[in-house]
């Protein structure tokens, strides 16, 4: 009896990691031109400690940055360097959407994404999972550095 129950555990717990491995790109919507005015707007939140971060950027460089935990915000201006990463980044990146049910992620980190410009506005929620594939990775990874080098 107990022989069964680990099989049929096992079982059920390889099919579930195989709908996840089986994702299918959806409609890819288009992220907003980021010529003349623009703006970025990361929350990193979740993880085990309960994470509330978030960065806003203006295309100016202007950018703040929340902890919430912390009860912390800080203003500043990106370098001229900073700026420009920021700028090819966006102007590289291509959302896909993934036809992957959603499910519960326990102690993942969700990152809201909002990017305005040229009168568009692309709103994305990501978790751990999702973020792989989605084309977001590189905005994640930079949005985050700069909300960790700001916060130090």
């Amino acid at each position: 009896m107990k022989s069964f129950l680990f099989s049929l555990s096992i079982v059920l717990w390889m099919t579930g990691c195989a709908s996840l491995a089986t994702q299918t790109a959806a409609a890819t919507p288009a992220l907003p031109i980021i010529v003349d005015e623009w703006t970025v707007e990361m929350t990193h939140s979740g993880g085990i400690m309960g994470l509330m971060r978030a960065i806003k950027i203006s295309s100016g460089g202007s950018y703040t940055v929340t902890d919430e935990r912390a009860n912390k915000t800080i203003s500043g201006e990106l370098s001229k360097d900073e700026l420009a990463k920021l700028t090819e980044i966006i102007t590289n990146t291509s959302y896909i959407t993934s036809e992957k049910p959603k499910g519960v992620c326990a102690d993942c980190f969700i990152y809201d994404i909002e990017i305005q410009g040229s009168g568009k506005n692309l709103a994305v929620q990501l978790d751990d999972i999702s973020l792989p594939g989605s084309g977001m990775e590189n905005l994640v990874t930079f949005l985050r550095g700069l909300i960790d080098s700001s916060l130090k």
